[in-house]
């Protein structure tokens, strides 16, 4: 997901009620397991569903390496569960926790 479908899912979310939300949700998450399903029977397959076809391709011909397929089962899957975590944070950006890596904490001696 690029920078301009980034915000423009933000602004759009931004004047919806809840059940739209919930709906814009539903709509455009990624069906992780079919995806790692995918995957694990055509090698590339995952990343072809979700629109990386250079990648699928290359996973797709080196698949008889076995270790290529196995990366790319990883990969569908990896890059579909932070796609729908990406998607859940612009949706609903007030009721999502603080991220780690963004705090800072002072420790005192």
């Amino acid at each position: 997901m690029d920078e301009t479908d980034r915000t423009r899912i933000s602004d759009a979310a931004l004047s919806m009620d809840q059940g739209e939300r919930i709906l814009l949700y539903e709509v455009m998450k990624k069906k992780v397991g079919l995806i790692t399903l995918i995957s694990i029977f055509i090698p590339g397959g995952g990343q072809i569903y979700q629109g990386s076809y250079l990648k699928g391709i290359l996973i797709l011909l080196l698949a008889w390496l076995i270790l290529p397929w196995l990366y790319g089962i990883y990969d569908a899957h990896t890059e579909a569960s932070r796609f729908n975590r990406e998607l859940l944070e612009l949706i609903y950006p007030e009721s999502m926790p603080a991220r780690a890596d963004s705090l800072r904490v002072a420790v005192g001696e």
